[in-house]
């Protein structure tokens, strides 16, 4: 158990590696830090993640552990990986005891996996975030010694055996929830287009930059109506502007946007990939979405976190092998043509969100931390 006192509990966030895994940990840290002033807050990770990039310029302690993950790195990178967990391990129970951590959570990725077993075995109370509805492999593991999982989606508890478990959604970044309080989807406007914006993420989508334009001008006469924003990753958009040559709409071809409060209220219909992140930021905001799975996701773990969405009329699925397709064509042309539609998309989304996600989850980590 800790040695700080109750009047200062310290919460120490392991994992990270992307941004998926990392934000939502970011999101709870701060929400920690709101509801017990003075509270101590540290991360652990890599030096190959985000994390080590990320969590400095937050202002955050980070400690760094010498890890390697064992899936899909072949057969030399797991030998590597293996010959690395003593040492590892060896390295996490340094951490942790010099940490005197009050509460351990676990935000997925191999970075988490010495350091939560450390203190799960140090007597450290612990538990671990799920984002997607496949769990990764870390949890996976993890999920026989952890106290609790908290779980954006409730199916993600059927890989996670008997453990004790909650659902309180996905936490999203505070200023997301700043947008969301005063944001208001309001669908397309008659007399000016209809507004497509697409989001690949930070580094782009390869399939979005190639099929995308080619659906577009597949759209006959409709495509006059269109505008497109789309961000295509970083030194990718000179590439892709070509692609929207002979388009009849107005595209526009972004390397990366940075304010995208303001690319949300623009759009009437989002195109994007289904990590878990983009989903609890899309459904806290409202916006209507087809979700594109990337296909090349662990356990196609990005189809389940899209599935959920859309078996709650909250969203729209495509597989990305149908972009350009005759579907994806009449799937677009009766979006435009059905506001209403449109409407009930965002509304259901919206009911959907968890704003209370951070606050919920910190709230439950504090209760932890009692001796």
């Amino acid at each position: 158990m800790s040695e700080h006192p109750r009047t200062t509990p310290h919460l120490v966030v392991v994992g990270g590696g992307t941004g998926g895994h990392l934000f939502p940990g970011v999101a709870v840290a701060q929400a920690f830090e709101r509801l017990s002033p003075g509270a101590r807050v540290s991360f652990v990770g890599t030096e190959r993640g985000i994390e080590a990039r990320a969590i400095p310029k937050l202002g955050y302690d980070l400690h760094l552990v010498d890890v390697v993950g064992l899936k899909g790195s072949g057969a030399m990178g797991l030998l590597r990986g293996v010959a690395r967990l003593p040492g590892s391990g060896l390295q996490a129970r340094g951490i942790v005891k010099k940490l005197k951590p009050s509460v351990v959570v676990s935000v997925g990725g191999y970075a988490a996996g010495p350091i939560t077993l450390a203190a799960a075995l140090s007597g450290v109370p612990t538990a671990l975030m799920e984002q997607n509805a496949i769990p990764g492999l870390t949890n996976k593991l993890l999920s026989r010694v952890v106290d609790h999982a908290f779980l954006t989606f409730e199916e993600s508890a059927a890989h996670l055996g008997n453990i004790s478990h909650s659902a309180p959604g996905n936490p999203v970044r505070a200023e997301l929830l700043e947008l969301a309080e005063s944001f208001e989807y309001r669908g397309p406007e008659t007399g000016r287009p209809f507004r497509v914006l697409i989001i690949g993420g930070s580094g782009g989508a390869g399939s979005f930059n190639e099929k995308l334009p080619d659906w577009f001008k597949a759209m006959g006469a409709m495509q006059a109506r269109l505008e497109v924003r789309h961000q295509a990753g970083r030194g990718r958009a000179d590439a892709v502007r070509p692609r929207y040559e002979g388009f009849e709409g107005s595209a526009t071809v972004e390397e990366f946007i940075d304010d995208m409060a303001e690319a949300y209220r623009w759009c009437d219909l989002l195109i994007c990939r289904a990590g878990a992140t983009t989903i609890a930021e899309v459904l806290n905001l409202g916006i209507p979405a087809i979700y594109v799975p990337f296909p090349q996701a662990a356990d196609d773990h990005q189809r389940f976190n899209a599935r959920s969405v859309v078996e709650a009329g909250a969203g729209v699925m495509l597989d990305d092998s149908e972009l350009g397709s005759e579907r994806s064509v009449n799937l677009l042309s009766g979006l435009m043509r059905n506001p209403e539609s449109l409407s009930n998309l965002a509304a259901a989304a919206r009911r959907r969100g968890r704003p209370d996600a951070a606050e919920t989850i910190a709230s439950a980590l504090l209760e932890m931390c009692e001796p």
